[in-house]
């Protein structure tokens, strides 16, 4: 019975303007709609000073490229170091961004000195440039180093860069540039020991290498061309009196004068190559394909004393291409040239004879003292003391022009055939 009275009055409360749930529904909706317009409001609102704010920040970053590109480099650091809004709320962007910059750079330079189309000094321009900004590892401390021959190290840590590249540089068997690293290390640096034990790693390693080479050079029975080889062993790495250099070039001497001794005795004794009188009457730059003339080389020289001419041929048995002819002057009389069958034995570029009071140049031996070499020319090798050629007028040898001479020095190799009738 009492619970109509109150229904009643919370009725008649509600209807009397007191709390109505109608309003406080549609109070609600409206507290929501409010809260969603801010909401909304404020993210287009960040969303276009975001974008206003990368706008102009790549619009700077993008100037600064292109003024780097330019190599301006001097209004390419105002642009990033002026006291600007949007650089200092995107810091950390530009130097990720400039890091990715500068290692692009980096790479274009390597490959752009790899094919020499930069200089080293321009191409160290840019690199400590670059280097100002303080963005990339130590790699590129260590690029600008090897690049740099006047670099001056000057810290510890100068010092172990300088000995990371110098082992770098001796295990890609660059040793002229590690030894010139290893060097830069003075005694008071705790990496100096190491440095000198590194080069003398360089030199043996070197001189394995030369051995290596050499010992391939007289498999294939070329002795000169190996004491050539170590004879001119680069005197930066190894002394130029090595002893071990000096003992090889020995032992490949004697070898080489046995070889050329069996060749010679091989040949005398051919019956394809023999030289009979028959043969070296006959013989003749028409015919010299006809008679199966056998060259240790790709190469063959024939001696006419009737027209003195000395011919130079290239190629192989009964395919002999004539590809040099020399004027020359042989033997007088009393002192002939031999005639025969003979081998190119040695070589040298100057000798000098007291007994005859003069010398000649690019010599190259077929048999005993008897040579191919340049006109005769006084001690001093500065005066031409007989031009004659043509017309027998040597001791035995086979004179010829000098750039003549040295052109069968340079181009005709030991154990090439020499004709001479």
């Amino acid at each position: 019975m009492f619970k109509i009275p109150i229904i009643s009055q919370l009725l008649r409360y509600n209807y009397l303007g007191g709390i109505s749930l109608n309003n406080l529904f549609r109070k609600s909706k409206s507290n929501v709609f409010k809260i969603i317009t801010i909401i909304s409001l404020i993210i287009i609102i960040g969303f276009t000073i975001t974008y206003y704010t990368n706008s102009k920040y790549i619009a700077i970053r993008d100037s600064f490229y292109s003024e780097f590109n330019k190599l301006n480099f001097t209004e390419a650091k105002n642009i990033i170091n002026s006291d600007n809004f949007y650089l200092k709320i995107k810091q950390k962007t530009l130097n990720k961004d400039l890091t990715t910059y500068f290692s692009s750079a980096v790479s274009k330079l390597c490959n752009n000195l790899l094919t020499n189309t930069i200089s080293k000094e321009d191409a160290l321009t840019i690199l400590n440039e670059i280097k100002t900004y303080g963005l990339l590892n130590e790699s590129l401390d260590k690029l600008i180093v090897s690049l740099d021959d006047n670099y001056t190290a000057s810290s510890e840590n100068d010092y172990n860069t300088l000995l990371e590249l110098g082992i770098e540089s001796k295990n890609n068997n660059n040793f002229v540039k590690a030894i010139e690293l290893f060097n830069k290390i003075p005694s008071s640096s705790e990496y100096y020991n190491t440095a000198q034990t590194n080069i003398s790693e360089c030199a043996e390693n070197y001189k394995e290498q030369l051995f290596t080479e050499a010992d391939n050079l007289i498999k294939e029975d070329y002795y000169t061309k190996a004491i050539e080889l170590l004879s001119n062993a680069n005197s930066t790495i190894i002394s130029a009196d090595d002893e071990d250099i000096a003992n090889k070039i020995s032992s490949i001497s004697d070898a080489r004068d046995e070889y050329l001794l069996a060749v010679n005795s091989s040949d005398l004794a051919s019956e394809d190559d023999q030289a009979t009188s028959s043969m070296l009457q006959s013989i003749s730059s028409q015919n010299i394909n006809t008679l199966n003339i056998e060259s240790l080389t790709s190469n063959l020289i024939y001696v006419n004393l009737a027209e003195q001419i000395t011919y130079v041929y290239e190629g192989y048995a009964n395919n002999w291409n004539l590809v040099k002819d020399f004027s020359c002057s042989t033997g007088i009389d009393g002192e002939d040239t031999p005639t025969g069958v003979f081998t190119v034995l040695n070589r040298g570029d100057w000798f000098f004879s007291d007994s005859y009071g003069q010398g000649g140049k690019y010599w190259v031996q077929f048999l005993g003292d008897y040579l191919f070499h340049s006109l005769p020319y006084d001690e001093s090798q500065s005066e031409i003391l007989d031009y004659t050629l043509g017309t027998p007028a040597s001791h035995g040898c086979v004179r010829l022009e000098t750039e003549d001479a040295k052109w069968i020095y340079d181009n005709i190799e030991d154990g090439t055939k020499v004709i001479i009738s």
